[in-house]
């Protein structure tokens, strides 16, 4: 019965989304070449409490594209994943921060990079701390040869609620920034130092608030 609840609110979840999303305002700010019709699939990198608007965007705009995710294995990733199942992505159940303890998770994943899929990461998901990147997504870019493109959201009106990460809901009929900075490509070899490099510089990209 958990399940089935669970699964039902994916799909309410998945509603709002929807129904919220049209009435949102948006202006985007591609700096990557996201509407290039003939690019391959990336690595989406936003940050875990700007998701909500994530799966609305990509329907809207990149809906010929196919779509993966990664979640946590917790009753709030089979929600997450249920919710964004409505708008065609497949998920992998696992952690980006504990990638050692989802590496079923992470060859999905890079079976979907190689298949040209989308896929979407919360890097500082799924337990935070906020706005620290975890290795996790460097690491599949680097197994994968795919590049990342950080993908900043930024709302106007938002209620935050008292969660780690902050969450962010847009209100109605406000305006949304989305911006998507230059892709990342990650050298399959890199020292410890170099790693990371990366990691802190796709960090500062994305941001925080």
């Amino acid at each position: 019965m958990a399940k089935i609840r669970i699964q039902g609110l994916g799909k309410l979840v998945a509603l709002l989304i929807r129904c919220v999303g049209a009435t949102l305002r948006f202006e985007v700010e591609d700096r990557a070449g996201a509407f290039d019709r003939a690019r391959p699939g990336w690595i989406w990198a936003f940050w875990h409490n700007r998701m909500f608007v994530i799966p609305y965007i990509h329907d809207r705009w990149f809906a010929h594209i196919p779509g993966a995710i990664l979640s946590s294995p917790s009753g709030d990733g089979q929600i997450i994943a249920d919710a964004c199942g409505e708008f065609g992505f497949e998920a992998a159940r696992g952690s980006s921060s504990k990638p050692q303890k989802g590496l079923g998770a992470l060859i999905m994943l890079a079976e979907k990079v190689k298949e040209g899929r989308d896929v979407g990461i919360t890097p500082d998901g799924p337990r935070g701390p906020c706005y620290q990147l975890q290795p996790g997504i460097l690491k599949l870019a680097q197994l994968t040869g795919g590049v990342i493109v950080p993908v900043r959201v930024e709302y106007c009106r938002a209620l935050r609620f008292k969660t780690w990460d902050r969450f962010m809901l847009p209100l109605p009929f406000s305006r949304v920034k989305v911006v998507f900075e230059p892709v990342v490509t990650i050298p399959r070899r890199l020292d410890e130092a170099d790693f990371e490099k990366q990691r802190l510089g796709l960090q500062e990209v994305l941001g925080a608030d």
